[in-house]
């Protein structure tokens, strides 16, 4: 079973989806090939500072794809901890978003952070952003978090979900011949 996350880095309640899923559901899944999830980042204008964040998340992808999803993790901690919030970021730049953003790297890779920054400040990541608006706009998504599963978006799927309800709704589509 494929399934396709489209999450706000900056977003709550993306935030609380991503947290479920990367605490608790992947763990119980971890090992059973029958199962595949991908996150797509989707930028939302109305988290103007989001952006920045978004680059950053899509340079250590690009750099150290392994260590991408607990990136992602620390993002959504320091968001949590209102380190991204509007009212804390609305006098920062876009440079000062990014060095924040990248002292959140993973220490397994802040021997790499010189080549995230790179990536960053040369505006390399600005292609990427556009490729992944694109992407979600053409497959409908408008607002986060949007889940599809085998290519047909799951509405009933709620960021209020626990593990529980996650893990019984993903066996329910696995038994279902539908998308497959």
């Amino acid at each position: 079973m494929f399934e396709a996350v489209f999450l706000e880095l900056l977003c709550p309640f993306s935030c609380r989806m991503y947290n479920t899923l990367y605490e608790g559901v992947l763990p119980a899944l971890k090992g059973d090939p029958g199962f595949d999830f991908i996150l797509h980042q989707t930028v939302q204008p109305w988290h103007s500072q989001c952006v920045p964040i978004h680059e950053a998340a899509l340079a250590l992808k690009q750099v150290a794809p392994e260590y991408y999803a607990e990136y992602v993790h620390a993002l959504y901690a320091a968001y949590t901890a209102k380190a991204f919030t509007d009212e804390i970021t609305i006098d920062k730049t876009r440079g000062q978003l990014y060095q924040e953003a990248v002292a959140l790297l993973p220490d397994a890779v802040k021997d790499k952070s010189d080549e995230i920054k790179g990536l960053l400040d040369k505006g390399a990541m600005v292609q990427e952003i556009k490729w992944a608006c694109k992407f979600h706009r053409a497959r409908g998504v408008h607002v986060t978090p949007t889940v599809f599963v085998n290519g047909i978006e799951a509405g009933a799927v709620s960021s209020g979900w626990t593990k529980e309800q996650w893990l019984d709704f993903l066996k329910a589509q696995a038994n279902s011949t539908i998308g497959k």
